[in-house]
């Protein structure tokens, strides 16, 4: 699973307009939540007043314009523009009246709160107007405050045993000292991987400079919702999650293999995609995401073949039927064991959230991984466990499959290695072949 706070890379919220500042409106700022609440008033209902304007002027020029055949169009413009008109005619009689008041202040109330709950740089004064905005304020801080804890590059729970073995920082994501079990543990998962792969990850995995945080069993933080998790902008990879009866959730391969790999190799060729996250709007660096939306069109052989692969590998996933059912949360009366349901409910999400070219291409590595190491115990799942699952491949698909993710897999660690700063002096570490 991929973070879903993204930072640097996020979208301005459309829904937060930035005014034109305006002597008539007695207002200069650069955005809307530095005015106070009288302000924000008069803002909106000037605002208001010209957005009908210039709605009016469009609807007239509209009309003018529309052929003798037109009717059904000519009769909607009319009535809006009745509509318009008398939206006017209240506004230049009645002014500011006390329901249009109350209105934008609920308004702005619940713009202000929202907009300290997304981390905007709301100025102190705004916040001392109301009660509820210091609580929203406090709150604020307390998530990142607990984020910092959790996922936090460089902090003093950083700990760096690891480092010149395996290339990786290690941290708790409760922030206590680091237990040596735990250690043992990631760099068991760590080998594994490197086993399948057929190589050393060490010299990449330093030069992206990356930190292991383990849950000891806990859900990622404020991911309920999550068996793994990779954060892009914090360059870190959480694993460690259990079942409620204390299964393992081995996410390791998905998140470094899966995630980590295709993102940081994604970068390297500047590979930004636009993706939605809720109501929003996101550039990320997903290689696969760029393959599967650039793939047709470009040049590049390698990016027509990888999009290629992800677009196969979507079309020959096992029990479709099943996996949009547990991904609609349809899925009560299909009989599936307690660990299964949980386990699935993880790996698919929610939605079509299983069905995106990232999170395709991470389950095809650990199940590749997973192909070419006999006996996993912590980054992935058996090979047999695979083919039995939704949203994963049969063995007979999958020996189609094989050559296509190791030719991939190939693709992005030479991409990485040949751009990737301290690994570019290191050719041993990258993968000559993973076949």
């Amino acid at each position: 699973m991929q973070e879903s706070l993204y930072r640097n890379n996020e979208t301005s919220n459309p829904s937060q307009e930035r005014p034109v500042p305006s002597q008539a409106q007695g207002v200069s700022v650069s955005h809307w939540f530095e005015m106070s609440e009288d302000e924000y008033i008069r803002f909106r209902f000037a605002k208001t007043q010209v957005s009908f304007e210039r709605e009016r002027a469009a609807k007239q020029n509209e009309l003018g314009m529309l052929g003798p055949r037109a009717h059904a169009k000519w009769l909607a413009l009319v009535l809006r523009l009745k509509a318009v008109e008398r939206a006017l005619e209240e506004i230049e009689q009645h002014g500011l009246t006390p329901e249009r008041v109350n209105k934008y202040r609920l308004e702005y109330r619940d713009r202000i709160k929202d907009a300290i709950r997304h981390g905007e740089p709301v100025p102190p004064a705004i916040i001392a107007q109301r009660v509820e905005f210091q609580r929203a304020f406090d709150g604020r801080a307390r998530y990142e405050k607990g984020r910092h804890t959790s996922f936090a590059n460089n902090s003093i729970a950083v700990d760096l045993r690891l480092w010149e073995s395996r290339g990786v920082k290690i941290k708790l994501q409760n922030g206590d000292a680091m237990r040596a079990e735990v250690a043992e543990e990631i760099a068991r998962g760590l080998e594994e991987i490197e086993a399948a792969v057929g190589c050393s990850l060490c010299g990449l995995l330093k030069a992206t400079n990356i930190t292991i945080a383990h849950t000891q069993g806990k859900h990622p933080f404020m991911r309920g919702d999550a068996g793994g998790l990779y954060s892009s902008t914090d360059r870190t990879v959480t694993i460690g999650t259990h079942t409620r009866t204390g299964r393992l959730i081995r996410s390791l391969a998905h998140e470094l293999l899966g995630h980590w790999l295709d993102y940081e190799a994604g970068a390297t060729m500047q590979a930004e995609t636009r993706v939605k996250k809720g109501k929003h709007y996101l550039s990320i660096s997903a290689l696969s995401e760029y393959s599967v939306a650039h793939g047709q069109r470009s040049e590049d052989r390698d990016v027509c073949e990888d999009g290629y692969v992800i677009a196969f590998a979507a079309s020959r996933m096992r029990d479709r039927m099943l996996a949009e059912k547990i991904a609609r949360q349809k899925d009560q009366d299909m009989g599936l064991a307690p660990d299964d349901r949980e386990i699935y409910r993880f790996v698919l999400g929610r939605g079509d959230y299983y069905y995106r070219p990232r999170e395709i291409w991470a389950r095809l590595c650990e199940m590749w991984a997973a192909r070419h190491f006999a006996q996993s115990a912590i980054a992935f799942e058996t090979f047999e466990w695979y083919t039995q699952r939704a949203a994963y491949w049969s063995a007979t698909d999958f020996e189609i499959l094989e050559p296509l993710v190791a030719n991939a897999l190939h693709w992005r660690l030479t991409r990485l290695g040949s751009e990737g700063g301290s690994a570019k002096g290191e050719p041993d570490s990258i993968c000559q072949s993973t076949s």
